[in-house]
This record gives C-alpha cells, sequence and structure tokens, in this order.
C-alpha cells in the first residue's frame, strides 16, 4: 500500500467519522419531538442519497457510474429546503405553545 492510497482511506474514515458525529450533534440540538423526527428523517435520507451516489460509482459499469456524479452535489442544493422545514416545525411548535 503506497502512501496515496493509506492518506485515502485514513482521509475517508475521518470524513466518515465527522459526518457522523454532526449528525449526531445535528439531531441532539433539536428541541422539541416533531423537530427532532424531522432531523433525523433528513439526515437518514442524506446518509442514504450519499450512500447512493458512491455505490453506483464505485460499482455501476464503466459508463453509468460516471453519469452518477452530478447527482452527488444534490445535498448540497437540498440542505437549505431542510433548515426552512426544521424552522417552519419550530416556529409552528413555539406558536401551538405559546413560547416566546
Amino acid at each position: 500500500m503506497d502512501a496515496g492510497m493509506a492518506g485515502g482511506i485514513a482521509g475517508s474514515v475521518i470524513g466518515c467519522m465527522g459526518g457522523l458525529i454532526g449528525t449526531y450533534f445535528g439531531i441532539a440540538s433539536t428541541s422539541r419531538p416533531r423537530e427532532r423526527a424531522l432531523a433525523i428523517r433528513f439526515s437518514v435520507a442524506c446518509w442514504l442519497w450519499l450512500a447512493a451516489v458512491i455505490g453506483m460509482v464505485c460499482f455501476a459499469p464503466r459508463p453509468w457510474g460516471q453519469y452518477v456524479v452530478p447527482l452527488g452535489p444534490g445535498i448540497t442544493l437540498a440542505i437549505p429546503w431542510c433548515n426552512r422545514k426544521l424552522a417552519l416545525a419550530r416556529a409552528e411548535d413555539q406558536a401551538s405553545t405559546g413560547e416566546a
């Protein structure tokens, strides 16, 4: 194993660990059950999306795996939408309980 492969493996492991830690703290920072359920649902969808894109790139036949690469940044475009949904759920919960 050369240095490039070791660096690639180490970088992938560190990146996945960072993603898991970020997912945990993102869910843990929610304060209401509805908000937590949405955060869990969005997190699962995000991890499944990334796993599907990476799986297609690695295991699909040669021309098809390369066509999947543009789907990767779809997560980046979905994050603001998810944040708006979480803020809306938080605002609705606060309005229904009468909190400030």
